[in-house]
């Protein structure tokens, strides 16, 4: 896999665009400051649509740089719309993808497949994908593509990573990039933009991972033509994501442990699993195994296994796998472990200085060294994983947000979204990222929402299951009517 999970090489909010990708052709086939004003009239500029995006039509749409200063610089969006396949409704599903850093855009086609009757559109995020300007950093996607391929110690990953970080924030101000307006307040007002050049009365928000943060950005401060929002795989605003992510991953580490255990099959298997475990990292330690990964052998340790574990965790299949592979350690079957490896062909193309100008302000900001130790030191079991890459719980994500000058909270960002738009919340049991235990606190300030915890699956599982998706086109057929949420409760791991 191109994705990793939180805290390996890629964090794993920024995974939901590429699983949603990979994934959901199965499913298919089995009021705070800087409030949206109306603005200048809005225009869509057609373009041809790029050979890899199934669309009807693309285009471009300019906005502020800054919507506060709506005279001033301006920037593109990149724009994708499928329209309808069917004759039906008039009110749009807008897409908004994980990351921050991945593009919306690619995914339109797949989802109209999904979503046959209703067009939907997908607007590449501000600095991300195609639109203009891009904040790209070709240093960090090449370091990120070593870390998957397994071509860069562990220990000289995060430097590395810093300095990278630097010439690319330099770079970028150097090209008069303003990186401060960049952030997740900015692009849910751009949404507002969109929606107001595309002549739609009313639009529904399909959030996924971070999409999520972004949705509830647009509930907070453009919420007059909204008419339904569906949050997957949710993250409250609130919650101190750099603080609390390690303990997620563990937590949701130990529930597949622990399903193994109450399942007889699994258990008769895999007897003692837990125990195995903590001896398999002992063992990796103390011998690593010599696994060739992209034609050139490695040392495995228990730090890569580790990352290897935390990134199945994000998809089920893979997650099923982990009593197995965990075995297979244990045995030092080389082959079979290589296997689930794979060629090792993996690449990183999202547009990584939007994952930092979003992320420093709108999360690192809110947040202290003390609570990311505190934090840490809540999971020690993955606190070392946490360091491979300088992401949103690394020790050196404080570093990194002061080398690109992105220290000041984006305002309000951290404040809870207060709505009465009908809004579904969609979390999986197994979820290491946004666990479904962040719902109620997401909920609390919606007052017309509707929260569904599905079994057996993990993250973004309105992309990633039928029963996700069938309650998502429940809802977005018929917001103001609960949604038949019975299948919720009948998922459950199928193990290896």
């Amino acid at each position: 896999m191109a994705r990793m999970g939180y805290g390996t090489v890629m964090d794993s909010t920024r995974l939901a665009a590429f699983l949603a990708m990979l994934l959901l052709r199965a499913v298919l086939h089995s009021p705070g400051p800087a409030a949206a004003s109306a603005g200048p009239a809005s225009v869509f500029r057609t373009v041809t649509c790029p050979e890899e995006i199934q669309a009807t039509r693309c285009g471009y749409v300019q906005v502020p740089r800054n919507h506060a200063q709506a005279a001033g610089p301006q920037i593109e969006l990149f724009v994708a719309v499928q329209q309808p396949a069917q004759a039906g409704r008039s009110d749009p599903l807008f897409y908004l993808a994980g990351g921050p850093g991945e593009a919306s855009a690619p995914l339109v086609g797949e989802l109209g497949q999904a979503y046959p009757t209703r067009a939907v559109v997908g607007v590449d995020q501000r600095g991300v994908g195609r639109s203009r300007p891009s904040l790209d950093c070709p240093q960090v996607n090449a370091l990120v593509t070593r870390i998957v391929r397994a071509d860069l110690p562990s220990a000289q990953a995060a430097p590395l990573f810093l300095k990278a970080l630097n010439t690319c924030g330099a770079a970028l101000r150097g090209r008069g990039i303003r990186l401060e307006d960049f952030d997740t307040t900015q692009a849910a007002l751009d949404i507002e933009a969109v929606r107001r050049a595309l002549g739609y009365s009313q639009i529904n928000l399909y959030g996924a991972s971070y999409g999520t943060r972004l949705a509830q950005e647009v509930l907070r401060r453009a919420p007059e033509h909204l008419r339904a929002v569906v949050l997957d795989g949710v993250t409250p605003p609130s919650v101190d994501r750099v603080a609390e992510s390690p303990k997620a991953m563990q937590d949701a580490l130990t529930r597949v442990l622990t399903a193994c255990a109450d399942n007889n099959t699994c258990h008769a298997r895999y007897p003692n699993l837990s125990r195995t475990y903590r001896a398999v990292l002992q063992q990796l330690d103390a011998r690593p195994l010599l696994l060739t990964y992209a034609g050139v052998q490695r040392p495995f340790d228990g730090l890569q296994f580790k990352t290897m574990l935390s990134s199945g965790l994000l998809v089920v299949p893979a997650l099923e796998a982990i009593p197995l592979l965990i075995q297979d350690a244990q045995r030092r079957d080389v082959a079979a472990i290589e296997a689930l490896l794979g060629g090792g062909e993996a690449s990183d193309d999202s547009t990584e200085g939007a994952f930092y100008s979003n992320e420093c302000r709108g999360e690192v900001a809110y947040s202290t060294p003390a609570k990311l130790r505190a934090g840490l030191a809540a999971a020690p079991e993955f606190a070392d994983v946490f360091s491979v890459r300088v992401s949103i719980s690394s020790p050196d994500i404080f570093a990194a947000c002061r080398s690109l000058g992105l220290t000041q909270p984006a305002p309000d960002e951290n404040a809870p979204v207060i709505s009465s738009v009908p809004t579904l919340l969609l979390a999986g049991e197994f979820d290491p990222a946004t666990p479904p235990a962040w719902l109620p606190q997401a909920a609390a300030g919606l007052s017309r929402s509707v929260s569904v915890t599905l079994w057996g699956a993990s993250h973004v599982p309105g992309l990633t299951t039928q029963c996700g998706a069938r309650i998502a086109a429940q809802f977005l057929d018929q917001p103001e009517v609960a949604p038949d949420t019975g299948c919720a409760r009948t998922g459950m791991l199928e193990f290896r």
